[in-house]
């Protein structure tokens, strides 16, 4: 072996030997990478797991709150229909009363005092 033969097979050897240490450098950075990838795959499925989970939550209970406003309003609507009632047969009344007003009214006012005297007293005793 000639010492260009040796100078030229040491070249070729630490060419090679930095090509598999950069081919080594490489492979270990795209591990590492993948790795991290993966490790952030698990992590978002996890807070999506857990989001999903308290979204459901407070779904849950909007519906609940939802269904209690609506049973209160239901029976708010009954007790207005009731107070409803109330006031119409409170304006029968009063318009018999009217009405019977009107035509007491009418009487009197043909009665002389004596007769209105009689009729208050007939009213009150």
């Amino acid at each position: 072996m000639d010492s260009n033969d040796f100078r030229e097979f040491s070249s070729r050897k630490i060419s090679i030997a930095v090509l598999i240490w950069v081919v080594l450098i490489f492979l270990m950075l795209a591990v590492n990478q993948w790795n991290r990838n993966v490790q952030l795959k698990r992590e978002l499925s996890k807070i999506r797991k857990e989001l999903k989970t308290d979204y459901e939550e407070r779904i849950k209970n909007r519906v609940l709150i939802i269904h209690r406003l609506q049973k209160d309003n239901q029976l708010k609507k009954k007790e207005i229909d009731r107070m409803n009632d109330k006031i119409d047969s409170l304006d029968k009344v009063k318009s018999k009363i009217k009405i019977k007003y009107v035509n007491r009214i009418q009487e009197i006012k043909y009665m002389d005092s004596e007769q209105i005297k009689k009729y208050w007293d007939g009213q009150f005793n």
